[in-house]
């Protein structure tokens, strides 16, 4: 691929804060001091926001059809350090122009719930979920105005949330005995998944999340899909060990799906890179074959049945011995981010990145298209017209270019 454009490296970036996400024709890219807006087709900045004063930029997510991005942020003017106002503040903005449209004061998080409520606020489908220490607060993403409140089931303390167009869904810890020493949460207690109606926040099922083998409520756990549902969750703490679980869109379990099996190891660092098409879910896998060497791969399960599809053999060569990083679904196909290092005789690190398209159904790959030698790594890839346009976010102590596009060659 050649490179059309690039944006002007940003200088280096807090962990905190960082994304990118493309509206119609703006690309945004989120930092932990600024939102900067640019032209999808040329990469010229057109909008940018900064917190005002000292404050910094916590968490941002957006509603890409809506074309609004919620941030949370310190209070007004605070510096990052002052006790009692850190990500004290919900704020909308117009994708388009970069202008505010409502903002809203937070909740503060409680101590000891940090594992179980580490954002404050989920959108998508037109609205924002705002979650306080006992309830979700539904509210219209264009106007900030509320739309509905939603109460957990009794004896539950709500967690992290995610949107779909079709259903709210968030973690619950729910139930135990244990003494919670000073904590609302008994030591006991276990993980729940739930799902809302998104018009009206009813709660329209709930069921624990582990089924048998109860996950506690404080394992390491987040969506890698809202619709159908998919949680990655540990067997408990940050454990090595633990499964994908999912339900139907009546709350019924599927047949979980371990980190490791045949099929090899998903890794820790790789279990929310893990995609879904509707029916399968799509996971980077990893097979030991010597003491020190591994062998990666792609690997397709059936949500319904928990199987194994396609992939998860260590002589499967369907990346062409690359390692995957990234994973993406759009009608039908699957695209994998790929890298590759070799170290030559002299000790020199070469590293050469890939986009590989699969087909979905059979794993069989369709397109190789290799990037720039010597171009930065990007996170996520972006469709625009006819050409693509990588994102870099996560590299947040280095500095990069946010955005390059690139045309076919």
């Amino acid at each position: 691929m050649g490179v059309v454009w690039d944006t002007p490296a940003d200088r280096k970036a807090e962990q905190q804060g960082n994304g990118a996400w493309l509206s119609g024709a703006t690309l945004v890219r989120s930092r932990f001091d600024a939102v900067r807006g640019y032209d999808a087709g040329s990469g010229e900045r057109r909008w940018e926001y900064v917190p005002p004063g000292r404050s910094a930029v916590c968490h941002a997510r957006a509603d890409t059809d809506a074309s609004v991005l919620v941030l949370t942020r310190d209070g007004d003017g605070a510096p990052h350090a002052a006790k009692g106002e850190l990500c004290a503040t919900a704020v909308a903005i117009d994708m388009k122009n970069g202008r505010e449209i409502w903002k809203a004061p937070l909740t503060a998080g409680e101590s000891g719930l940090h594992p179980l409520q580490p954002s404050p606020v989920s959108v998508g489908g037109g609205v924002a979920v705002l979650l306080t220490p006992d309830e979700l607060h539904a509210v219209d993403v264009h106007s900030g105005k509320p739309r509905w409140k939603a109460a957990v089931p009794k004896g539950c303390v709500p967690g992290r949330t995610a949107v779909a167009e079709r259903q709210v869904v968030a973690l619950l810890a729910c139930g135990g005995a244990d003494d919670p020493r000073g904590d609302r949460i008994p030591r006991d207690a276990e993980l729940h998944a739930a799902a809302f109606a998104p018009a009206t926040g009813a709660l329209l099922w709930s069921a624990p999340l582990g089924g048998r083998s109860a996950v506690p409520w404080d394992a390491r756990a987040d969506f890698v899909s809202a619709d159908p549902l998919i949680v990655a969750a540990s067997a408990s703490g940050d454990s090595d060990f633990g499964a994908y679980f999912s339900f139907d869109r009546n709350g019924r379990p599927n047949p979980p799906i371990d980190f490791s099996g045949p099929y090899g190891e998903i890794r820790r660092e790789q279990r929310l890179t893990a995609v879904t098409d509707g029916s399968r879910l799509y996971a980077l896998t990893r097979h030991q074959v010597r003491i020190s060497r591994y062998v990666y791969g792609l690997t397709a399960f059936d949500l319904a049945t928990g199987d194994l599809v396609w992939g998860g053999d260590p002589d499967d060569d369907r990346l062409d011995g690359d390692t995957g990083y990234h994973i993406q679904s759009q009608d039908g196909d699957i695209t994998v981010l790929t890298s590759r290092h070799e170290t030559s005789f002299l000790g020199d690190r070469d590293s050469t990145y890939s986009l590989r398209v699969l087909d979905g159904a059979t794993g069989e790959q369709r397109e190789v298209l290799r990037f720039p030698e010597g171009d930065d790594p990007v996170d996520t890839l972006f469709a625009y017209e006819d050409r693509f346009i990588g994102a870099r976010y996560e590299s947040y102590g280095a500095r990069n270019k946010p955005f390059t596009a690139y045309e076919r060659r």
